[in-house]
């Protein structure tokens, strides 16, 4: 069946003449087909003419086709005025290459990519490095007034400067990597005398027979360069010509962790941590040159501590290029501790102990200050810093509270806990 369309014209001159003629000519035309020809001849017919106009003649199967065409076409040009301001569509298909229209393009722009072509970039993410560097000035606390002697102690640790660099990358704005070393931060504290009395506050275990005393063993208060056992006849008071006490500690670690950023105001991370925390406590007592004539008391701990932790950064802005910031961190360890501690006197070993073992630590960091940003690549920063080393093995713990040949030795402690305070300065950079 043919549709055949008589369209209505605008010209008037002679219009009824004319709707005659044109009616009179498809009469004339549909007849012939039917007496000369088959429907399939009559199709052949494409245009009518009328008013010096043609007009198309459509058939019924084609008129779908072409009315999806010139939707299409519609929604084409539709999808290129959105594209040109710039507005989003979830039809599906993602922008990679940057280019609308593009059959490969994905990526950040979420925009429909598979009409027709914009020629204008889409709004994707542009993938960075950053790179930090902080100046850390850090104590580590608990040791004021530390001593072994009963004469004389040592002070406490002062703040000491330590780096810690980080280095990430954001491919596409969200999920990237980061590497940060921190360390290594040494403290260290020393006290010296002379003339004193070399009283500690040892015991030393002896036996008793050789007091005269019916008692088997017996504590009796240690102190260098005076051991009853092989001069009795010296005096405890007899003062020592030089004693020092020396104290020191040593932090470093190294962290790797996924990071996933929103909206540029904070960051989650996820990674692997490894941490060093060394320590040594020598005091020495020396009245003369010979070996019979100094006495030391020295202890030593590792602790590498290996394990997991998770992040978090966030900014929060104050001003137009100000923010306060929080930085924390939280891991779980395996610690592997290593612990030694020698206490010898006028030539004999009184005690001695060396052992290890593996038990779970942890570690937590809190940061807060300012941050204040000089254009898009540029800021600094600066605050507060509090580090809390939890289960590990520390000199205090491994020091023997009596010492003698027949005196015990004591297995590694791993129960203690360290804190660190102070503050940093540091800068950002993008690019």
């Amino acid at each position: 069946m043919n549709i055949t369309w008589i369209p209505r014209t605008l010209q008037r001159s002679g219009g009824t003449f004319a709707r005659y003629r044109v009616s009179l000519g498809v009469a004339l035309t549909t007849l012939a087909c039917s007496l000369t020809g088959t429907i399939a001849d009559a199709q052949q017919l494409k245009s009518l003419q009328h008013g010096g106009q043609s007009f198309p003649v459509v058939q019924a199967s084609e008129a779908s086709s072409l009315f999806s065409e010139q939707i299409t076409q519609f929604d084409s040009e539709i999808d290129q005025v959105a594209c040109l301001g710039g507005a989003r569509s979830n039809r599906g298909n993602s922008c990679n290459t940057g280019q609308y229209g593009s059959s490969q393009c994905s990526g950040q722009c979420g925009g429909y990519c598979g009409g027709a072509a914009c020629g204008i970039s889409c709004p994707t993410c542009q993938p960075y490095y950053y790179g930090q560097v902080d100046a850390l000035m850090m104590r580590r606390e608990g040791l004021s007034g530390f001593t072994r002697s009963r004469f004389f102690d040592l002070d406490e640790y002062d703040f000491e400067l330590g780096p810690r660099i980080t280095i990430g990358s954001v491919p596409d704005c969200v999920s990237g990597t980061e590497v940060s070393l921190t360390g290594p931060m040494k403290w260290e504290m020393a006290n010296s005398v002379a003339g004193l009395r070399g009283n500690t506050f040892l015991s030393e275990r002896v036996p008793g027979v050789l007091l005269g005393s019916t008692i088997p063993d017996q504590d009796i208060g240690f102190t260098f360069l005076y051991d009853p056992e092989i001069s009795p006849a010296d005096d405890p008071n007899d003062a020592v010509a030089l004693q020092t006490q020396r104290f020191e500690s040593t932090y470093w670690s190294i962290e790797a962790s996924q990071t996933s950023i929103a909206w540029d105001v904070a960051k989650l991370l996820f990674g692997a941590r490894y941490i060093s925390f060394e320590e040594e406590y020598t005091y020495t007592a020396s009245d003369g040159p010979t070996p019979a004539e100094n006495g030391i008391l020295y202890s030593n701990t590792t602790n590498d501590l290996i394990g997991l932790q998770v992040g978090l950064d966030m900014f929060t802005p104050v001003c137009r290029f100000g923010s306060t910031y929080l930085r924390a961190r939280a891991g779980g360890y395996w610690n592997l501790a290593e612990a030694t501690t020698i206490v010898n006197d006028q030539d004999e070993r009184l005690y001695g102990s060396r052992d290890d073992d593996g038990n779970f630590a942890a570690m937590f960091e809190l940061s807060n200050g300012v941050s204040y940003q000089f254009g898009e690549m540029l800021s600094v920063h600066a605050g507060s810093e509090v580090w809390y080393l939890a289960e590990i093995a520390t000199v205090e713990d491994q020091l023997p509270g009596v010492v003698g040949a027949r005196a015990p030795s004591r297995g590694i402690q791993t129960g203690d806990d360290v804190l660190f305070v102070g503050f940093n300065v540091g800068a950002t950079l993008k690019y």
